[in-house]
């Protein structure tokens, strides 16, 4: 329940009712209609209807008993909801970037979920150069002792443990590495991969310009969301790693455009 009670809640009108739910959205992401129900102190009927009309107005989407908050082009998950989503499949499309990488390989490793999964797999090359802007990869990943780690300085973009900016953008200009590794918000096999914040775009440019192969660790739902900027076109990847869930033909554009597709 909300911080007043069900009897000062019966009347209050429709606008201040979505004003509500669209608050609680915000912070929870999804509702019940029961939960609607509780919080504005109506019956599950009205509830029913208040998200019936934030739907039309394209501020929520309806589910089986409730409704999710509307996310757009321009919405992002927060890291701890990314660790969630797809991590067996984020692991063997890891294990299937291990073929590219040898013993004095020098790497980037770009933010993301999947890139992290990677990190897990390096302690068994030796004298590795590795380069990230992923706090997190710094943090947690083992290198052999023959191995060094280069994190890159910048400003650390709160909840998502990267660091972003002009500083970030300059040193990794100064570099240029075997390979490249990037994960995407969203990847259109058409018109290119794509990221939910205008504030990485330049940094993820730098590191598809500093590696001498460039590829792109993505999971299949990748291919069925919408993000804000575009990176770059899906031709500047040399390879692309996915799972097997991709769909049959967003595969035959992928290989008609010349990138090798690998499924793991």
């Amino acid at each position: 329940m909300s911080n007043f009670d069900v009897e000062q809640s019966t009347n209050i009108i429709p606008a201040k009712r979505h004003q509500l739910i669209t608050e609680y959205l915000i912070t929870k992401r999804n509702i019940s209609i029961k939960e609607a129900a509780d919080l504005c102190g109506v019956s599950e009927a009205t509830a029913r209807r208040d998200l019936d009309g934030l739907a039309s107005e394209g501020i929520v989407e309806r589910t089986h008993g409730g409704a999710v908050i509307n996310k757009g082009t321009g919405y992002e998950e927060i890291h701890e909801e990314k660790m969630k989503v797809m991590m067996p499949e984020k692991r063997q499309i890891a294990e299937a970037a291990l073929k590219f990488i040898k013993d004095g390989s020098s790497i980037f490793l770009d933010s993301g979920t999947t890139t992290l999964a990677l990190s897990e797999y390096l302690h068994k090359f030796k004298n590795l150069t590795v380069f990230t802007n992923n706090l997190d990869i710094a943090y947690k990943m083992k290198l052999n002792k023959s191995s060094s780690l280069v994190v890159t300085g910048g400003l650390r973009r709160d909840e998502y443990s990267i660091l972003i900016g002009d500083i970030t953008r300059e040193m990794i200009d100064k570099i240029k590495v075997d390979i490249c590794f990037l994960g995407a918000d969203a990847i259109n096999p058409t018109e290119g991969m794509f990221n939910s914040t205008l504030m990485e775009v330049g940094v993820k440019k730098s590191i598809i310009r500093c590696g001498e192969i460039k590829i792109l660790l993505t999971d299949h739902t990748k291919f069925s969301k919408r993000a804000l900027a575009k990176v770059c076109d899906p031709e500047e990847f040399d390879i692309i790693i996915t799972d097997k869930g991709i769909e049959e033909e967003t595969r035959e554009i992928i290989k008609n455009k010349g990138i090798n597709l690998i499924i793991a």
